[in-house]
């Protein structure tokens, strides 16, 4: 008639276990949340910063002649050259957020400057989760996409 010590005393070590496995996946699901909406907010961050470079106008900002104390005087195909570059901290991603967006004329330049027909390739990279000094690596999220006239 009824329980024995032993029996409610097994009864409430499984219900204990049960609910530490319940709470440990509850945290992990409420983590990976977190993680995902970082990670969204940072592949934005990149698509626009992409797509201020990369739009329906002509890509007159590109500079397919290197600077001046630079040789050649040309870029070469496929030569990468910084657009954009900031560090900083941004709402919603943590530690320091780098961003770049570079550029470069995969086949070249015609007479140094881009022209119809010689896309542009602009890539934008976002690196969140940075130490304070914004050195380092973190996360990283890349959009990259081709500009043409």
């Amino acid at each position: 008639d009824g329980f024995t010590i032993v029996e409610v005393a097994v009864t409430l070590v499984v219900i204990g276990i049960f609910s530490i496995v319940i709470l440990m996946m509850q945290t992990q699901v409420s983590n990976i949340s977190v993680l995902e909406v970082q990670h969204t907010k940072a592949s934005y961050l990149a698509y626009s910063n992409m797509r201020k470079y990369a739009n329906d106008s002509p890509p007159t900002w590109f500079e397919c002649v290197a600077p001046p104390s630079s040789t050649p005087s040309t870029r070469a195909p496929g030569s990468v050259y910084s657009v954009m570059k900031s560090i900083g901290r941004v709402d919603g991603l943590p530690g320091m957020v780098r961003q770049e967006v570079y550029a470069s004329a995969p086949y070249g330049c015609l007479s140094g400057t881009a022209s119809f027909g010689m896309p542009i390739k602009v890539e934008s990279v976002v690196e969140y989760g940075l130490p304070s000094s914004g050195a380092g690596s973190g996360r990283k999220v890349t959009h990259a996409t081709y500009a043409a006239f």
